[in-house]
């Protein structure tokens, strides 16, 4: 009896280490290994802004109207059917129509999402649009019952998920967006890294090139970047531990002021003055958490809430920073304008049944067509919040 139980344990425990996620290991490091490399990342990143700048300034003598187009994704989970809905919506404008984008940005959900904004089609748009109306059942992990023996950093299997990124990552949609990165159309997207501490660019135009291996790296970096630290597994990428890029941010402008001002000289050396950068923002959260009568004696409560708090509270000062950096450019770089445009998930739907739900499938087609309608709506475009202020709710049966 005792050896027959022995041997079911034993297979049990073998069953959990060969299926699903397998347990995470990192190479070592210390600390003088990372301060190295972090020198080493801080060079990188200076010149793939100083790449993104160069193919902006081509993009502009492309266009020729001395226009440049700039989407910007938030995160957001589930809740990136909201940004979906509002692509599609924009795509049938005929009297304002969503332009051609020269760059799009993601963070996690909107990581995802970034692929198909850039090549904007119709296909394109519906083809992602499918993506998250099957999400609950292609894309939400789930529970990995054996997290305490396989320990992969996380509480979920991702094999769904994975699958799906294998099969719409594939080379007919990566030839569709290499077409576009050989136009100077581009598209970056942030993690971050946990051993150093910091948010992590990466351009999948020079990710993605035409081996295996750069489909599979381009794959483990969209999936790094939509990690939820301890509960998606983390992804370790050149020797780096790296998860959900929202945990720095939540939008990716990518460029400072510094950044304006150089792409304001690159432009005027090539004799284009009084160009117009437009930043397009859809952000698929909402602004403020939802209202909520608390119990200040308890430590959990307030702890919970704070981290509730401190996230979705980022949004309303996310927006404001960019405001103010538009601002900053019109008045300080000579033949630039910066205009800003935001599209954001109302706070209302913060209340919404299935709002507090991982992948909820009712939930993300409610967004889906909410989205959807504010685009095509009068008034798609938002004024800018502020934490202090809570926006009206509405009550929601």
């Amino acid at each position: 009896m005792r050896t027959r139980i022995r041997r079911l344990v034993l297979g049990l425990l073998a069953a959990a280490v060969t299926t699903g996620c397998a347990a995470i290991s990192r190479p070592p490091a210390d600390l003088a290994s990372l301060q190295s490399e972090a020198v080493t990342l801080a060079a990188r990143d200076r010149a793939l802004r100083d790449t993104v700048i160069a193919r902006l300034v081509r993009r502009a003598q492309r266009r020729s109207d001395r226009t440049l187009d700039i989407l910007l994704l938030s995160g957001g989970g589930q809740n990136g059917a909201f940004g979906v809905g509002f692509l599609r919506g924009w795509r049938t404008r005929t009297d304002t129509p969503m332009p051609t984008f020269d760059m799009v940005t993601g963070i996690s959900t909107g990581a995802l999402q970034a692929p198909y904004a850039l090549l904007g089609t119709e296909a394109s748009l519906d083809t992602v649009s499918a993506l998250y109306a099957r999400a609950a059942t292609s894309i939400a992990p789930t529970f990995d019952w054996w997290f305490w023996f396989r320990r992969t950093g996380g509480l979920v299997n991702t094999g769904r998920f994975d699958r799906t990124l294998e099969e719409a990552i594939d080379g007919d949609f990566r030839t569709e967006l290499r077409a576009a990165f050989a136009n100077d159309q581009q598209l970056l997207f942030g993690t971050t890294d946990f051993d150093l501490g910091i948010g992590q660019l990466w351009s999948l135009g020079d990710e993605l090139d035409t081996t295996e291996q750069g489909l599979r790296r381009a794959r483990s970096l969209l999936k790094a970047a939509t990690a939820i630290p301890a509960i998606f597994p983390p992804v370790v990428i050149d020797g780096h531990v790296h998860a959900d890029g929202g945990v720095v941010e939540n939008l990716l402008p990518v460029l400072t002021l510094a950044d304006y001002h150089l792409l304001g000289r690159e432009l005027s050396a090539q004799g284009m003055r009084d160009v117009t950068v437009r930043l397009w923002v859809v952000m698929n959260v909402w602004s403020h958490a939802e209202p909520r009568a608390i119990k200040p004696s308890s430590r959990g409560t307030m702890d919970s809430r704070s981290t509730a708090l401190l996230f979705y509270l980022h949004q309303p000062a996310t927006f404001e920073r960019l405001d103010y950096l538009a601002r900053a450019v019109r008045a300080e770089v000579p033949g630039l304008n910066l205009q800003l445009r935001i599209a954001a998930l109302p706070a209302s739907e913060s209340v919404a049944p299935g709002a507090n739900k991982l992948f909820e499938k009712r939930f993300m087609q409610r967004l889906d067509s909410l989205g959807f309608a504010k685009a095509r709506s009068s008034a798609p475009w938002d004024s800018v919040s502020t934490a202090f202020v809570r926006p009206e709710i509405r009550n929601k049966k």
